[in-house]
């Protein structure tokens, strides 16, 4: 295969055919094209630059062993970057340094859970990313939600993931998904909140903000 096209040029489906009949070069241009986004996701699930890098490595690892699986059903991104997700997800697992109590369970009824549904007007995570001034106060506020949270608002308003895709890529209900994304959204804009108000006097910690954060889910 001739490198020297330029990445953008070739298309996708013609470097994974050539990729899975083992043309490396072909898998090199994937890794060029897909490595910065990917190495997004791993950063805003791992908040550290070395994991997000050892989980990017990982990623291509594991996606070109399991080149000759990748069916052409979805995108080859939508693909790598379900891979590059789970890593992530696994290599925190392996890497956790204390458990977090799950506050989204329903009360159990005759036909399953039950989950409270409350409407949800609050901006989301990328419309306020969108305003410059408030981008870096995001970022840092979300690295401070529960992983748990954290993930959800990721996947879900960063990523754009849908309910369903949310629930099987997490192994739990949509309703699940649901709650926590409503708990992360409200979390992060409480948090965002009371750093706007510091600026101007008073002062509250992350203690206090969590604590309050958290007094409607008992």
């Amino acid at each position: 295969m001739n490198v020297n096209h330029d990445v953008n040029d070739v298309k996708e489906s013609h470097l994974v055919k050539q990729a899975q009949n083992g043309d490396e070069d072909a898998f090199s241009l994937l890794v060029e094209r897909y490595a910065t986004r990917l190495y997004g996701v791993c950063f805003h699930l791992l908040g550290n630059r070395e994991d997000a890098e050892d989980c990017v490595q990982e990623s291509f690892i594991k996606i070109y062993r399991s080149l000759t699986g990748y069916r052409f059903r979805s995108s080859f991104y939508t693909w790598a970057y379900r891979i590059s997700v789970n890593v992530c997800l696994d290599y925190r697992r392996k890497n956790n340094r204390g458990k977090t109590v799950s506050l989204d369970e329903g009360p159990e009824t005759s036909s399953g859970q039950l989950f409270y549904q409350v409407a949800d007007e609050l901006p989301l995570p990328d419309q306020l990313l969108e305003r410059s001034e408030l981008t870096e106060l995001v970022r840092e506020e979300l690295s401070l939600l529960p992983a748990y949270l954290r993930d959800i608002v990721i996947l879900r308003d960063l990523e754009g993931l849908s309910y369903a895709e949310l629930a099987g890529l997490l192994k739990i209900s949509e309703g699940t998904v649901k709650s926590r994304l409503f708990r992360g959204r409200k979390q992060l804009m409480e948090r965002i909140r009371y750093r706007e108000q510091n600026r101007s006097g008073g002062r509250q910690t992350d203690r206090e903000i969590t604590t309050e954060g958290s007094e409607g889910e008992k």
